[in-house]
């Protein structure tokens, strides 16, 4: 046992010398990589770094302690720590061998350093969870640098490459395969970069007949079994290749360009790829070809024209003329160019069109446009429409006129007779006393009559036409004379806007002018409507005799109160109303206690006393708003708006107090009667004859009751 000791002793000591020995290269090694050092126990939170971690944001060691996680946390860059810490998850769970993360940590001086940190766990504890993690910084900032310079710039060439979107712009690398695909490129061929950029070759835009026509033509020796990108990177390499060429695109429209090539070098000569520039000529072509087109049908459609053409000097004499023009001004073609247009022209109407001659040589206008009469051959005046363009050459110099000539002769004798009609209408409107206005379907005015103008705006047209009808004009109501009303109901075709064209309020500066609206539609060509014209007839007189009239049929003429055909009307106007505004009302039957002895003993006159003081009564102890009615008799009854039973009840005791204290003196006598009430609420709905029956059903009970007393039914709390 003993004679093996020394041997393992100095076993050891070889070891523990060879391991301290690659501690002191291990460290050597990272003090010559210029790299900052860290442990890291992420329970604890202790962490040790060494002098370069401190020096790479600008401290000394020393200044830094005590170090831990909050040191790392509290200098690195807030956008940076999310993405540290989803690396570290990431290592922590395995996904990841090491955790790597590129940050910026805040230097001293306050700028940002970025940083490259890299690290593992090198022992877990039994559950499984990181112990100690190490790890080292680098000092990046200089690369990261670079890098930004260089993408700048690659970004300032894209953009440079980029604003040329009216060329095509596409790179190669040597193999042919596209690098940069520039928006003029992206516009003419329908590609996004991103589409082809490290996938495709330019060949994919080619045309493949074109391209095997072109291969064929190639001589045997430049040529044979080489393909397209070949034979053009081959003689790119000697010089620029221009050539036009069909361009197919990826919606596989074809489109014409010129396409240039040139090799791109590197600062050795090496040639690292090829740039091709593309124009697309295919509007030009197209243009050319159309030129020639046009130049060769001209002539055929100068003389087959309907319309009447001719080519005119620039002194206004004709320099050739087509048949339809002969036959509109009734002149052979050889009298025709023995004149110039000035001659043929009406005077009224020369001055006009040599100024827009005029206009057209010194290039303020493209054409002109003029309808204009000719004086025919037999003398006769010849309506025309003129539409004159001028020729210029390539250098811009005027050369001739060409001229077109349409008969407008029918046209404008139709619209003249039309003018008279219409200037006939308008003074028969004029002449009409009731206000006429045409509107379109938005309301907007398109037309009035002088009535109206007279009413709307005082005589001034310019004040109404193209405005909103509801800006120059209020309607309302009868029933609601304080709510005006919504005119864009009148336009409504489906609805039932028929309702309201009677029973109208014209609103002005002095009040409310009672009307009656018609209304007739008017349409368009296809008979679509397109507006309407109404008409507007002040009734006030006319609903003065309805209401003097109607009041002669609806009084009773004993007590001047309604009598039952105008209570009925009243109280089917007073369901429909509570119908619309949801206010409560009740109804009144008032029955006189002791009349017949009156009748029967002092007679009838006496009898007509009493009811004379008893509708006195009943029209002082209600609202000038309720109706009071005599139904008949000794009957009255009571219509009271916006009354609830409760209500209705107080103003019923009051009445049967008051009727009750009548002296009525009579030969010497005080003639005396009682009443009995009884009072129902009308509800939305009720037919006239349902509301009667229920408030007769109330009087009835007072009248079982003792008489002289007042009934409601049932439900008449509230106020």
């Amino acid at each position: 046992m003993s004679s093996g000791s020394p041997a393992s002793s100095d076993d050891m000591r070889e070891c523990l010398e060879q391991a301290l020995e690659q501690v002191r290269r291990l460290r050597m090694i990272i003090d010559g990589s210029a790299a900052g050092t860290w442990e890291w126990n992420p329970q604890s939170g202790w962490m040790q770094v060494n002098e370069r971690w401190a020096e790479i944001v600008g401290y000394a060691l020393h200044e830094l302690q005590p170090v831990s996680s909050d040191t790392f946390v509290q200098l690195v860059h807030p956008d940076d720590l999310q993405r540290s810490d989803a690396a570290l998850q990431a290592h922590f769970d395995g996904l990841a061998a090491h955790y790597e993360c590129l940050l910026r940590m805040r230097h001293r001086d306050g700028r940002w350093v970025w940083v490259q940190d890299r690290g593992r766990v090198y022992e877990w504890d039994g559950q499984g969870r990181p112990l100690w993690m190490a790890g080292a910084h680098a000092d990046v900032s200089d690369l990261q640098q670079a890098r930004h310079d260089v993408a700048g710039a690659r970004q300032r060439l894209q953009a440079i490459v980029d604003a040329s979107d009216e060329v095509a712009v596409i790179v190669t690398d040597v193999q042919g395969v596209i690098t940069l695909f520039n928006s003029g490129a992206e516009r003419l061929l329908g590609y996004r970069a991103e589409e082809v950029v490290g996938q495709a070759s330019p060949v994919l835009f080619h045309d493949e007949q074109e391209v095997q026509a072109f291969l064929q033509a190639q001589p045997a020796t430049e040529g044979a079994g080489l393909d397209l990108f070949a034979i053009f990177s081959a003689r790119a390499r000697e010089h620029t290749f221009s050539r036009q060429w069909t361009f197919l695109r990826k919606d596989g429209q074809h489109r014409q360009v010129r396409l240039s090539i040139s090799a791109l070098s590197d600062a050795q000569g090496e040639v690292t790829g090829f740039v091709g520039m593309a124009t697309d000529v295919t509007e030009m072509l197209q243009a050319r070809a159309e030129a020639r087109l046009a130049e060769e049908t001209f002539a055929g459609a100068f003389t087959s024209a309907a319309l009447g053409m001719a080519l005119v000097s620039l002194d206004g004499t004709w320099l050739d003329v087509n048949e339809a023009l002969c036959r509109i001004l009734g002149y052979s073609r050889q009298e025709l160019l023995q004149v110039d247009f000035q001659q043929l022209t009406h005077p009224d109407d020369l001055p006009a069109e040599l100024q827009m001659v005029q206009d057209l040589l010194a290039g303020e206008r493209a054409h002109f446009h003029l309808e204009k009469r000719y004086v025919g051959r037999d003398g006769n005046l010849v309506w025309a429409r003129l539409s004159v363009s001028l020729v210029r050459d390539e250098r811009g110099d005027p050369l001739h006129f060409v001229s077109q000539i349409q008969d407008v002769s029918a046209q404008r004798a139709s619209e003249q007779r039309l003018v008279d009609t219409e200037q006939r209408s308008r003074i028969t409107l004029d002449a009409v006393t009731d206000l006429v206005l045409s509107v379109d379907m938005q309301g907007r005015i398109e037309h009035v009559n002088a009535a109206a103008r007279h009413w709307l705006a005082h005589g001034a047209a310019d004040a109404l036409h193209g405005r909103f009808v509801g800006e120059v004009m209020q309607l309302t109501t009868e029933y609601a004379p304080l709510s005006p009303l919504d005119l864009s109901v009148l336009l409504d075709p489906d609805g039932n806007a028929v309702d309201l064209h009677s029973d109208l309020l014209l609103v002005h500066a002095h009040g409310h002018v009672p009307i009656d609206l018609s209304q007739a539609w008017l349409h368009d060509d296809g008979g679509a409507l397109r507006g309407a014209v109404w008409v507007i007839r002040d009734v006030t007189q006319l609903r003065a005799r309805q209401r003097e009239a109607r009041q002669l049929a609806e009084l009773d003429p004993l007590t001047d109160l309604v009598n039952r055909r105008g209570f009925e009307a009243h109280l089917q106007q007073a369901i429909a109303r509570l119908e619309r505004t949801g206010q409560a009302a009740s109804l009144m039957f008032i029955d006189l206690d002791r009349f017949k002895p009156v009748n029967d003993t002092w007679g009838h006159l006496a009898g007509d006393a009493v009811l004379w003081a008893v509708a006195n009564v009943l029209r002082q102890g209600v609202r000038d708003s309720d109706v009071v009615a005599r139904l008949g008799g000794d009957e009255f009854a009571v219509i009271l708006v916006g009354c609830s039973l409760r209500r209705a009840r107080r103003i019923a005791g009051d009445l049967l107090h008051a009727i009750g204290g009548l002296e009525i003196p009579w030969e010497g006598q005080q003639l005396r009667v009682g009443a009995s009430i009884g009072i129902a609420s009308i509800q939305p709905g009720m037919r006239v004859d349902e509301a009667v029956a229920s408030a007769d059903a109330q009087c009835y009970r007072a009248k079982a009751a003792g008489r002289n007393n007042v009934q409601t039914e049932k439900g008449d709390g509230g106020n």
